[in-house]
């Protein structure tokens, strides 16, 4: 089956949305780790135990916001990748 020119023009728009995704991802893999970073070092030169404390919690929060950043960009790559399959049937 061919596909029409609106079905190539959204498979097209489709594969924009998954470069951004995947843009997305890499961004926010490089930004957590750059945290992480940042949170290991503080917490090596942190004197107090309570601040030591905050740290670890700062570090362990935004590592599981950014995890779960990630994955909802990757679950949305899947239903993109999905569409497109839909479309080509």
């Amino acid at each position: 089956m061919k596909l029409t020119e609106s079905q190539r023009n959204q498979i097209t728009r489709y594969k924009i949305q998954i470069q951004e995704c995947r843009k997305y991802i890499e961004n926010e893999s490089r930004r957590k780790k750059e945290k992480s970073e940042y949170y290991t070092a503080q917490i090596k030169n942190a004197k107090d135990l309570n601040t030591k404390r905050n740290y670890r919690e700062y570090k362990l929060s935004y590592a599981n916001n950014s995890n779960n950043l990630i994955a909802g960009k990757r679950r949305e790559i899947e239903k993109l990748k999905e569409s497109i399959s839909n479309i080509k049937r």
